[in-house]
């Protein structure tokens, strides 16, 4: 947090190291500052204190959120429970204490590591591995009547396998709260199609294993709706199965940010 100082400019001077200046005011300068003229000198501490309002004011107004579409998903930090890979269905995930350590911190909607790379053609290509904001989507899914925010990330494992993970976030006391999340399967094997909020439930739509044309696809779905109870997401209703088109057997669909 910056400091204001009462002092003149002239007696402004950079320290090296710190990136920045010395605010410090010296027996001089606060002399010289108020010896001047009188006039000039309410006018300069009136113009650092309205200077200095404007900025603690900007503060304010940034970090104040009134509603969970204000809320930057794009630069936050998310929980991280179990192994990344080897999963063929969804499961909801513990709420409690980190079981690897390693929380995902989003920094403009990412957080790779580059894993290999390659040249070819005089060209050198890339793999990343890590954490890539996919999409948020914003629903009533609670009954409260008010929106959630339903946060995708996707996982890039550097390979064939993906995983994705959804998290779903209310608004309380000017900030998001975590009220769930879940992985999904790899691909075919109960891979995320689409995950939305439909008339106060939590919908959620995987490719259909049973009905797969290889590890990576699959021409089917399986649809489940939750319904919030009892400080959780249960499964409602009979789960349904359904046929895709070719535009729809691959990639995972859901509303950006």
């Amino acid at each position: 947090m910056s400091n204001f100082w009462l002092t003149d400019p002239a007696a402004c001077e950079p320290v090296l190291g710190t990136g920045g200046w010395s605010r410090e005011v010296g027996p001089a300068a606060t002399e010289g500052l108020l010896m001047s003229d009188p006039n000039r000198t309410i006018l300069t501490i009136m113009r650092r204190l309205f200077i200095g309002f404007l900025f603690y004011a900007s503060i304010g107004f940034t970090a104040a959120q009134t509603n969970i579409r204000q809320v930057d998903f794009k630069d936050f930090t998310y929980p991280l429970n179990g192994p990344l890979l080897g999963h063929d269905r969804l499961q909801w995930l513990p709420m409690g204490a980190l079981s690897n350590g390693n929380p995902i911190h989003l920094v403009n909607g990412e957080d790779l590591t580059r894993s290999s790379s390659f040249v070819m053609d005089g060209h050198e290509y890339t793999q990343w591995a890590g954490f890539a904001l996919q999409s948020v989507e914003y629903a009533e899914v609670t009954g409260d009547g008010r929106e959630e925010a339903i946060v995708v990330i996707h996982y890039l494992s550097g390979g064939t396998q993906k995983t994705h993970y959804v998290y779903i976030y209310s608004f309380a006391d000017g900030k998001p709260k975590l009220l769930a999340y879940f992985h999904t399967g790899d691909r075919a094997y109960s891979g995320l199609s689409k995950v939305s909020g439909v008339d106060g439930k939590l919908v959620v739509e995987l490719f259909d294993p049973e009905k797969k044309t290889g590890d990576c696809c699959s021409s089917g779905i399986v649809r489940t709706r939750y319904k919030w109870h009892s400080g959780r997401f249960e499964a409602f209703g009979k789960s349904e199965r359904e046929t895709l088109d070719e535009r729809q057997l691959t990639q995972p669909t859901s509303t950006s940010p």
